[in-house]
């Protein structure tokens, strides 16, 4: 009589049980380590596009104290406490920044900058200053050194913007900018007495690239802008969708514009550029999005260089989390307070009584003076007041639609404000 089979139905049930078991491990094992070899590429992707460079070294001993420096460092170093960004924008032609065809002078393929902005973020994380320092400010520079260890001469009654040329000398390198970002922190540091924790300079492309990854920004102009010698950007007064390119020209434009030639007036472009990109990015939820997120740091990092804290990708989420939830109405621009240079009233300044003001409000963590603010990033301040032109915009600009397809009605009271909060 044959043997029953169902011992060996239930053996071989038991067998299948258990390779369908290791299966199964083997599958969410593969998974988890296809996720973490992933994730760890992806950040060893992002975090080698920035261009991290240590500039201590340069900076010297004659430093200003940081107001919180009897606290002890936390685990990501800026938990509770303020942070001081020296934002830098270099406008050298090199390679991928000849915005203009102008390579070949040896005046523009050098590093230079002539932008300056430090971003105060407070340290309960409920408001973000961003004060510009005009590039034609007449101030002291200190000596410096350069990244091949020579010291510059200091410099009196001399343009901000040497400091950034004088450090940096006869080249565009990475070091060579990273030592012009030295002396502008020496130079910022001596005149305010403002402890800068980190620096970033973002070029031409860089800019261009960081506005292109987020799919264009919102801008309203509110002056006709007529430059075809300089930068090539021609626009009428309304609300414009602006590319990387042309937000670059709106960025650089000087002439054609306002009082011709004025980078002061050329400053109020740059923080009405920037706001616009800190409610675009508001407004598509980066933090909520990895893949946009991703995506958007992947086009970023790659054009900046930094100090090694705020290049760190880790320091780089903390803060960005840390303040996500301050409004764009606790984000304050400010020019800095200046009045005409006695030795060149038509064409130099100098920082004005006010200015001491400002600087105290950094150095102590407290608001920065109301009548000092020149915009703020929802629009509101200073309020805009007249009707508008027609739109006209040019070739690199979409004029701002209704879902109709009509142009947007701008009301007279406030006529960023219709730019600001259309659909894109």
């Amino acid at each position: 009589m044959p043997s029953s089979p169902r011992p060996l139905a239930r053996h071989a049930a038991k067998d299948l049980a258990r390779r369908t078991g290791r299966r199964i491990l083997l599958v969410l094992l593969s998974v988890v380590l296809f996720a973490a070899s992933f994730a760890a590429i992806s950040y060893h992707d992002l975090q080698s596009q920035v261009q991290r460079i240590d500039v201590n070294d340069l900076l010297g001993s004659d430093r200003p104290t940081r107001a919180d420096a009897t606290q002890e460092a936390v685990e990501d170093s800026y938990a509770g406490r303020a942070v001081n960004i020296l934002v830098m924008g270099s406008d050298t032609r090199a390679g991928a920044n000849n915005v203009d065809g102008a390579d070949g002078s040896d005046d523009v393929a050098v590093a230079r900058s002539d932008t300056a902005m430090i971003l105060h973020i407070s340290a309960d994380r409920t408001r973000i200053e961003v004060v510009s320092i005009p590039r034609d400010t007449l101030l002291d520079i200190p000596t410096c050194t350069q990244a091949d260890g020579n010291e510059t001469y200091a410099q009196y009654d001399a343009m901000f913007n040497s400091a950034f040329s004088n450090g940096a000398g006869k080249s565009a390198s990475p070091e060579a900018v990273a030592a012009g970002a030295a002396c502008t922190i020496r130079t910022v540091e001596h005149l305010t007495g403002i402890y800068i924790d980190e620096y970033m300079v973002v070029d031409f492309s860089g800019l261009s690239a960081m506005v292109n990854a987020l799919g264009g920004v919102q801008v309203y102009v509110d002056e006709e802008i007529y430059d075809v010698d300089h930068t090539g950007l021609v626009l009428d007064v309304g609300c414009y969708h602006m590319d990387g390119m042309t937000a670059v020209q709106y960025a650089r434009v000087r002439y054609g514009v306002g009082y011709d030639g004025s980078d002061i007036n050329r400053i109020g472009r740059q923080q009405n550029l920037m706001a616009a990109m800190l409610r675009t990015a508001q407004q598509k939820n980066l933090l909520t999005s990895a893949t946009d997120l991703y995506s958007f740091a992947r086009s970023a990092l790659a054009t900046l260089t930094t100090s090694p804290g705020v290049g760190s990708l880790t320091t780089l989420a903390g803060l960005a989390q840390s303040i996500a939830s301050i409004g764009m109405d606790n984000v304050r621009f400010v020019t800095m307070p200046f009045a005409p240079a006695p030795s060149d009233p038509q064409n130099r300044v100098v920082p004005s009584w006010q200015a001491e003001a400002v600087w105290e409000a950094l150095i102590n963590d407290t608001p920065v003076p109301s009548e000092s603010v020149t915009v703020q990033a929802d629009g509101t301040a200073p309020s805009q007041a007249g009707g508008t032109e027609d739109l006209g915009p040019s070739d690199a600009v979409e004029e701002t639609t209704t879902s109709q397809g009509e142009a947007a009605p701008t009301p007279a009271e406030d006529p960023a404000a219709a730019c600001y909060n259309l659909k894109q």
